[in-house]
């Protein structure tokens, strides 16, 4: 089961679970935090209980009402207490769901469909998580945390939209459809090669770890500078109209992936700088309000997502103070 299929699963129970009879108010708290964890979340629940929703509007005005034959007079019957109408099992429920989805073809699902020819496949990373995408050219992807992607491959040409977070991108060689990633206002075109491209709002970094790439401006008529051209080992950082290029030893490329290991490698790396990567996985956020303690240098290999861990060796090894409020973490002397 892909990742796709197992959300919509989820969003299925959800809704089952909601039409069920026995809803509470924790229940309400759990799917309201379940569909704020990701935008894949969103998307599935909103396009299914649209569904079912027109689904009961359809189902309401198509029903034909059944005629009663007159009744063959005999003895009145002994009242008998009402019986409750059976409630459907989750398992009913959600053969309903599915048959919903067919029911409307052409409705909101026919909408829905029209959208991913047109816009492409849609991924998502919930903050702290990976996520591993096979396309059908045969390229990968890999997205980090807080990560968000559309694709879309196929005969006339191979294009993915990096709308947030960082993606590592393993391309399989097609001479004649070059490989396009848009993020921001920047156009990245390979061939075939292995790179990473992280969007910060309108900041875009791209790093080669082998091949080339060619960043240009996302925007036809734009009156940008030449095309720059980015080789193994190179990165590169673009804002607006400015291309700051440099090179990188083969080690700090091998570090700066190391996320695809859930791991976050610093060597001599400001603490100020090692508490902003810390906070992209986690909930919890670091904060150094101390400007001394923010340039202590620190080096080592961290799980990303032990931010409890990184802050006991931060107490042991350097003799820091750690004091939690909320959702803070606030390191001091």
């Amino acid at each position: 089961m892909s990742e796709a299929q197992r959300i919509e699963t989820l969003a299925a129970d959800w809704l089952a679970r909601r039409d069920s009879g026995a809803w509470t108010d924790t229940d309400q708290q759990q799917l309201d935090a379940w569909i704020t964890a990701s935008i894949a979340h969103r998307v599935a629940w909103l396009r299914l209980s649209s569904a079912w929703e027109r689904g009961d509007r359809l189902g309401a005005l198509r029903t034909p009402a059944i005629p009663i034959p007159a009744p063959t007079p005999a003895p009145a019957p002994q009242p008998q207490a009402a019986r409750p109408a059976p409630r459907l099992s989750r398992f009913s429920l959600q053969r309903i769901a599915a048959g919903v989805l067919v029911a409307v073809a052409g409705t909101a699902w026919f909408g829905w469909q029209y959208m991913q020819e047109e816009q492409g496949q849609q991924y998502a990373t919930a903050v702290g998580a990976r996520q591993s995408v096979a396309l059908s050219d045969g390229s990968k992807l890999t997205l980090n945390t807080a990560t968000q992607v559309r694709t879309a491959v196929n005969d006339s040409g191979r294009k993915v939209w990096l709308d947030a977070g960082e993606a590592y991108f393993d391309i399989a060689h097609d001479k004649k459809r070059p490989f396009v990633v848009i993020a921001g206002d920047r156009r990245i075109t390979v061939l075939g090669t292995r790179f990473l491209v992280r969007r910060q709002g309108e900041q875009v970094n791209v790093t080669v770890e082998e091949g080339r790439v060619q960043i240009a401006s996302a925007q036809p008529d734009a009156k940008s500078a030449e095309p720059t051209v980015l080789t193994r080992n190179q990165a590169a950082v673009t804002h607006a109209d400015n291309v700051l290029v440099m090179s990188k030893a083969p080690k700090q490329v091998d570090d700066e992936l190391s996320w695809r290991e859930g791991k976050l490698v610093f060597d001599q790396t400001t603490l100020a700088d090692a508490a902003a990567q810390f906070n992209r996985y986690n909930t919890r956020q670091l904060v150094i309000a101390d400007p001394v303690v923010a340039q202590v240098r620190i080096g080592g290999s961290f799980d990303a997502n032990n931010m409890s861990g990184f802050v006991a060796l931060l107490k042991q090894g350097f003799g820091l103070a750690a004091h939690e409020r909320g959702n803070e973490i606030r390191i001091s002397n």
